[in-house]
């Protein structure tokens, strides 16, 4: 009798055990909360070995004793040579420039050398290179621009010149755009003067330091800037000049001018009315065989209200586009400012200076102009291509 009792109090026990168990399984299972976290680190895990792969891919990619330079080596001319402490540096100089394909680093010497479109060769020297994955290429598949034919710049942090022959002229004039990416390392450098990113306009003297603090000086000097960008005396805000034109006695209404010039092309009768045509012309008041003249107006617009501020030590995007006397800029791809400009950009075939003493302390990359504005896909595809891997 007592094993019995004893055979079913164990039975109850197990019995009770699983379905202690079942119910706690089913009730772990059953929280949606704990689902999602074990879904989301399952998601971050596979994400971090994604970009950890990426990283150390570009380790695996160096080539030691070999040298990446243009195929046709004795028409061989750098994208930039610049020092480098370590070739991982001189990785992230190719990175951050959309043309270059590959780099030759030398250990000794502590030079970077970026090169488009080269091929690897064996060297005796302590040389080592690296060539740019395919998945940090532009691929033009991605987008209706062609990048390539586009870029001013790849990367810089010294003076630089582009000829205006290098430049398209606006397909519609007033209606062009601008994209660089910037960084700023050493706010303090030429600390109280107007520091120069770059301008197309008004030339400057190689032999003339541009010594400004006051803003009123500098444009008696260079007026002529479509567009340019500066960075403040005192603060880390940036300011965007573009010269317009605009007409200074234009009446208000349907015409240009307050008197249109008809004539009659059976009589070669000529005279002056502001009257439309049909029987609102007006007869009345005789041509003098000249035709009303405009006066323009030209002189320089700025906006910076929404550029303050700049991060330090941070690559940042800019992107400008002009339409007639509207003016758009996207910051790291996001629309902050729209500006109604009093008139219209005005177009000189002169050329673009980039970085000119005084300048700020950093460095410029990827410089694009297109000869007509950009829409809001064509922004975001240059943010994409051409920030470094990390940012994007």
């Amino acid at each position: 009798m007592s094993n019995h009792i004893n055979n079913l109090l164990n039975k109850s026990s197990a019995y009770g055990k699983s379905s202690n168990t079942h119910n706690t399984e089913k009730s772990m299972f059953s929280n949606i909360y704990i689902i999602m976290i074990i879904v989301g680190s399952s998601l971050l895990f596979i994400a971090y070995s994604i970009y950890y792969y990426l990283k150390t891919s570009n380790i695996l990619n160096i080539i030691a004793n070999s040298s990446y330079y243009g195929k046709d080596i004795t028409l061989y001319e750098a994208l930039f040579q610049e020092s480098a402490l370590k070739i991982n540096d001189c990785i992230n100089l190719c990175e951050n420039n959309i043309l270059c394909d590959g780099v030759t680093y030398n250990n000794d010497t502590l030079v970077c050398s970026g090169t488009k479109n080269g091929q690897i060769r064996n060297e005796s020297g302590n040389i080592s290179a690296w060539v740019k994955p395919p998945h940090l290429k532009v691929n033009n598949k991605d987008t209706k621009l062609d990048f390539t034919k586009q870029i001013l710049i790849g990367y810089t942090n010294t003076p630089k010149v582009i000829k205006n022959t290098q430049i398209q002229n606006p397909y519609t004039i007033g209606f062009f755009s601008y994209s660089f990416n910037l960084t700023i390392y050493d706010f303090n450098k030429n600390y109280g003067s107007w520091r120069h990113i770059f301008h197309k306009g008004t030339p400057i003297d190689t032999n003339i330091i541009l010594n400004y603090q006051s803003w009123e000086n500098l444009i008696v000097d260079y007026p002529m800037q479509s567009i340019g960008v500066w960075l403040s005396p005192f603060t880390n805000n940036l300011r965007i000049a573009v010269t317009t034109t605009s007409l200074a006695n234009k009446n208000t209404g349907s015409y240009e001018d307050a008197f249109i010039k008809k004539c009659d092309c059976m009589t070669n009768d000529c005279y002056i009315t502001d009257m439309p045509d049909g029987k609102w012309i007006d007869k009345s008041r005789s041509g003098d065989n000249s035709n009303p003249k405009t006066k323009l107006n030209t002189y320089i617009e700025f906006f910076d209200s929404d550029l303050q501020n700049i991060p330090i030590n941070k690559q940042i995007n800019i992107t400008i586009n002009i339409q007639g006397t509207d003016a758009e800029v996207y910051f790291d791809g996001k629309i902050v400012k729209v500006v109604k400009l009093d008139g219209v950009a005005t177009i000189s075939n002169t050329n673009l200076y980039v970085m000119y003493d005084n300048t700020f302390g950093g460095e410029l990359s990827n410089l694009l102009y297109y000869p007509e504005p950009l829409k809001l896909q064509d922004v975001n595809s240059i943010l994409t291509l051409s920030l470094p891997p990390q940012l994007k």
